[in-house]
């Protein structure tokens, strides 16, 4: 079981919807309904199609006002949460918006959206009678149903209500709101209401708050693919709580999109070309401009600033990922434009992270590292104490923990200038420094965990292979380490509780089927011109499909070659998948599985017209990343975690996938240890029974019941 780097010492990690703009169908002389862009033909002006651009185009609303995006809906804060790539290692644009319509520079604003409020909007938008056919035509008045959408953020009371209900109440005694917004109010907050813990008699717990930090964790914990909504619903269902909260004084009236008076802020917003990144850059700016500050004297402290200002202006899900965007989208736009005037903005040092400046250490330790594993990679047919092959990522694995081990004795007082080489790392009185913070720092119980029997071994191995330690320091050395022993559990509990997960049928049958769920969205988007959307999602689909048909670990899923890793019939088509050699991991002699038909006919199309939009040069990757070579396996299995939680509202990881399939088998035969051990590619079945395979008893029960029934019929007879 290989073992995330940062666990070994508890360092806690480091932690779009795009679419071409299609003609939208308008009345000519009315706003279009902010919930959706598509309206019937004009019959009094001939049938005559108006599009959205066009309308926004004709009115005359002033520049504070929200934009459409060029045409586009705005993107969604779900869409941009969720939908995150990674691009140049770092993840691009994938910010909390502002509830309210951002646009590009240079676009002209419009009007509000849906559950977006603006006390000047109804008298601003004037139509352009002049982009009629008759000039002379009289302009028709706004709905009840817009002008509703687009009233003021009218405070209806001067002390904040403490629950929904009672600023449901005010709300409906004030009369700022019509009835069929007030009918929407009361569905929102009493589905929110009935997702939340309740008592035996049905009653809720506890009534919904409004106050914005005690609703914050309430909406976190809801998942929209649990109760089976759509993201889009959830996000309106969200607006709509905080209309509320606007009307009764918990949040600041909106102020609308703002122009950038700064030259220097306005041309750096030019330089962007991503719609999300765009508008996350704006609102920044904005803030920055509102408190007289110019790019070059951005420092990390207008981060924190921005961020307490997000958390207390509206009910976004994810700011600390709003955050860390920002922060990549900054540096990346100064590594592109270095003539710009910006100063980078460093990552936020977590005071638990361990490793510090590889400069801390000397020259000498660092080379003699690097030989270490050097020989360890290559070997050599005589070397004496090294196995004749050693995977990559047990070569990776081994050198982080070694250089956080050094680390770790910076930090409890050591010179730097005692640590010159692997034999200082290794000596007895530096690994019971190196294990005893181990233990203080994540061994909370008193028993060893698997993070401190790894380190204890790569400690053991180097001080063996390579310290040429004296024979009772290098005795000393090994006793310490074998000393260090985890609790053997029959089963990983994390992995049991998520596997309990798929004990509802309707989870695991909806599970099953999720790769064509995703392939038919990714069909619809690419119905609708987003090419780039349907191809992550046809690629995402592909992924677990394949992943279905044979378990593969996220790496070898990731790195996929379509020249080196799959079979082929005498027609040329592929059925298989088939990796050897140095490509396999955990030093698999070979790994080896059919396809279903359903996944060749996926492979097939995925190929055809999805994997040429994700291509960024020459590349014979299945799954190609946006430098051309293998897409990143951890954004792989990061992105696949996010879809199936989106879609299902259940936590599955890909290395689950594994534990899962090798389960079910076992379920349905406790005798197949060996075909659950050929599945997953274990060299020993005991690998396979203790971390994968749980071995519950349920296929033991059902096979005694069959026994005992044959055995009372033979009695009754």
């Amino acid at each position: 079981m290989m073992l995330e780097i940062q666990d070994l010492f508890g360092s806690p990690a480091a932690s779009g919807q795009h679419g071409a703009h299609i003609p939208s169908r308008c009345l000519p002389h009315a706003v279009p309904k902010s919930h959706s862009s598509h309206r019937r033909k004009s019959h009094g002006n001939g049938g005559a199609l108006v599009t959205t651009q066009d309308l926004f185009g004709a009115t005359s609303a002033p520049a504070n006002h929200y934009g459409t995006n060029g045409g586009k809906n705005p993107p969604c804060e779900h869409q941009l949460e969720d939908d995150a790539e990674v691009q140049d290692g770092e993840p691009l644009g994938h910010a909390n918006l502002e509830q309210d319509a951002l646009v590009p520079a240079g676009q002209d604003a419009t009007v509000p959206r849906q559950g977006l409020d603006d006390a000047d909007a109804a008298s601003a938008i004037t139509p352009n009678v002049a982009a009629t056919d008759n000039a002379n035509s009289k302009p028709r008045p706004l709905s009840k149903r817009v002008q509703s959408l687009i009233a003021g953020d009218v405070v209806v009371c001067s002390t904040p209500p403490e629950t929904f209900e009672e600023a449901i109440a005010l709300i409906t005694g004030s009369g700022t709101v019509d009835a069929d917004r007030l009918a929407a109010f009361r569905r929102e907050v009493t589905w929110v209401q009935t997702r939340l813990p309740r008592h035996r008699d049905g009653s809720p717990a506890a009534p919904l708050p409004c106050d914005p930090t005690l609703l914050r964790p309430i909406l976190q914990s809801i998942s929209p693919g649990k109760h089976k909504i759509s993201a889009k619903r959830w996000y309106n269902i969200r607006s709509e709580l905080t209309a509320i909260q606007r009307k009764t004084g918990w949040l600041p009236p909106r102020a609308g999109q703002v122009t950038l008076s700064s030259p220097k802020w306005a041309h750096g917003l030019a330089l962007l070309d991503q719609v999300q990144t765009i508008a996350m850059f704006r609102n920044f700016a904005a803030f920055c401009e509102g408190s007289g500050v110019e790019p070059e004297q951005v420092e990390p402290q207008h981060l924190d600033a921005y961020r307490q200002h997000l958390i207390t202006s509206g009910n976004k899900l994810k700011i600390d990922s709003t955050i860390l965007a920002l922060r990549h989208a900054w540096n990346r736009l100064l590594r592109r434009h270095p003539d710009w005037g910006g100063k980078p903005l460093p990552a936020k040092r977590n005071p638990l992270y361990l490793r510090g400046d590889d400069r801390d250490l000397p020259c000498e330790f660092y080379a003699d590292l690097d030989a270490y594993f050097a020989k360890l990679a290559n070997p050599g047919l005589f070397a004496k104490g090294f196995p004749a092959r050693t995977s990559p990522r047990t070569i990776e694995s081994r050198r982080q923990i070694l250089i956080l081990s050094a680390f770790v004795l910076l930090q409890n007082g050591w010179a730097a200038n005692q640590l010159t080489s692997l034999r200082d790392l290794t000596a007895p009185t530096a690994v019971e420094t190196i294990l005893t913070a181990y233990h203080a720092r994540n061994c909370g119980d008193g028993q060893w965990t698997l993070g401190a029997e790894a380190t204890a071994a790569a400690l053991k191995a180097a001080a063996k292979q390579w310290a040429k330690l004296p024979a009772e320091e290098l005795a000393a050395t090994a006793e310490l380490c074998d000393f260090v022993r985890a609790p053997k559990a029959p089963f990983p509990k994390k992995a049991r509780e998520r596997l309990a997960q798929f004990d509802d049928k309707k989870v695991e049958r909806r599970f099953w089927a999720l790769p064509e769920t995703i392939w038919k969205d990714a069909q619809a988007h690419e119905r609708k011109g987003r090419l780039k959307r349907a191809a992550d999602l046809a690629k995402y689909a592909l992924a677990l499909a394949i992943a279905f048909d044979k378990p593969l670990r996220v790496t070898n899923l990731a790195h996929l070659d379509l020249g080196l890793d799959f079979e082929h019939d005498r027609h040329g088509a592929i059925i298989g998948i088939r990796i050897e050699g140095e490509r396999t991991t955990k030093n698999a002699p070979i790994i080896e599985g059919a396809l279903s038909p359903r996944t060749q006919q996926m492979l097939k199309a995925f190929l055809a017209k999805y994997r040429p939009e994700l291509l960024k040069g020459s590349s014979t990757a299945l799954f190609p990343g946006q430098a051309g070579n293998y897409v990143d396996a951890k954004s792989l299995g990061r992105h696949l975690k996010t879809l199936i939680d989106r879609y299902l509202g259940i936590t599955v990881n890909v290395h689950l996938i594994r534990a899962l399939i090798s389960t079910i088998i076992l379920d349905e035969d406790p005798r197949a240890v060996v075909l659950a051990q050929r599945m997953l590619d274990h060299r020993s079945s005991t690998t396979t029974v203790k971390s994968y395979a749980q071995q519950r008893g349920r296929a033991v029960q059902g096979q005694y019941a069959e026994i005992m029934h044959r055995r009372i019929r033979k009695l009754q007879k």
